[in-house]
């Protein structure tokens, strides 16, 4: 039996810290659109443990991200770190 949860979005701005979701949760995808190396990082908890870090190459550029299985469990919150023109969408449950 699989497990089986409501899939929310939240977004991320160029240059800031966001918390996607106040609390326990998984992330299952990512929208990243971003400059020239632009960062993103996704820490569990803000300023924990980084759960997915991305760097982007030397272009700009747009990368969807699946993750596979049950996601990216982050236990205390799922906080985004944006580099400056790097904006994000998190799909997380």
């Amino acid at each position: 039996m699989s497990m089986q949860t409501d899939v929310k979005s939240a977004a991320a701005a160029a240059g800031t810290t966001t918390t996607i979701f106040d609390g326990s949760a998984r992330i299952k995808g990512i929208v990243i659109n971003y400059a020239s190396g632009g960062t993103l990082d996704i820490n569990d908890g803000t300023g924990g443990r980084t759960a997915f870090s991305f760097v982007g190459p030397a272009a700009i550029g747009s990368v969807s991200i699946l993750v596979p299985g049950e996601g990216i469990k982050c236990h205390v919150n799922v906080s985004a770190v944006c580099g400056a023109g790097t904006t994000a969408v998190v799909f997380y449950g």
